[in-house]
């Protein structure tokens, strides 16, 4: 299982919640049980307020039921659970690296089907939350892939997009399809096995003109899991590219 896939906590334990406390929880969060971490996870969150462990594994249980569902309603409503959640994990220590990545995750999805002035104006957030979680977790590929794609988004906007950004900000936020690559690298030499990375990068060497690249990865991809429905997108668009190339 992709660790960009399979939940893995350190345990940043304050007391009186103990290891234990979570065991059976991280068992079911690391087989994507996801739904059945919600009743315990509410539980002690009722009874341990402003706790950051719960709160944190709160919004990733549910950014992932978000990703797993086809239900519009409940993966809008998962979704907002997922950054309520850590937006008050936020509040109560805005320096834990576990709290800048599952923000990282939550906040961007959410900006995701906005227009692209909210992407624009979010992006510099998101940003800055990825550049702190691989400060502190240095060998989690999760924000490596966040930010390969943070890269890829900004320097593949419109001209009209690109004036907007001008409009909008003194300083624009700026992508490279060169940035997209190391951080994507980065995150496939701490990750292998997961076809999200495989799938940007590809796009990214499309950019750089380096289409032989794409298609290795692409060949390698078509072999991974595909553990939720954006994964499985993916794979149907890395399958179209492949049979027009044959």
């Amino acid at each position: 299982m992709s660790k960009i896939t399979k939940l893995v906590f350190l345990f940043f334990i304050i007391h009186p919640l103990h290891a234990q406390d979570f065991s059976k929880i991280d068992i079911d969060l690391d087989n994507l049980s996801f739904q059945n971490t919600i009743i315990p996870l509410q539980e002690l969150n009722n009874a341990f307020p402003k706790n950051i462990n719960v709160l944190v594994r709160l919004s990733a249980a549910h950014h992932f039921l978000s990703e797993e569902t086809n239900d519009k309603k409940i993966e809008k409503l998962n979704m907002k659970k997922a950054l309520k959640y850590i937006v008050e994990a936020m509040s109560i220590d805005s320096t834990n690296a576990e709290v800048h990545k599952w923000y990282a995750v939550s906040y961007g999805k959410s900006v995701e089907s906005q227009s692209i002035r909210k992407q624009i104006e979010s992006s510099q957030i998101i940003e800055f939350h990825c550049l702190q979680a691989i400060e502190k977790l240095p060998s989690d590929p999760f924000c490596y892939n966040i930010m390969g794609q943070w890269h890829y988004r900004l320097a593949d906007i419109s001209p009209l997009s690109r004036r907007l950004a001008a409009i909008i900000f003194e300083e624009p936020p700026k992508g490279s399809f060169e940035m997209a690559e190391y951080f994507l690298k980065k995150s496939l030499e701490l990750e292998p096995d997961y076809i999200g990375t495989y799938y940007w990068l590809g796009k990214t060497y499309d950019k750089l003109d380096r289409p032989d690249k794409k298609l290795s990865l692409f060949k390698i991809a078509i072999d991974l899991p595909r553990p939720y429905k954006r994964e499985e997108l993916m794979y149907k668009d890395i399958v179209k590219q492949l049979k027009n190339k044959s």
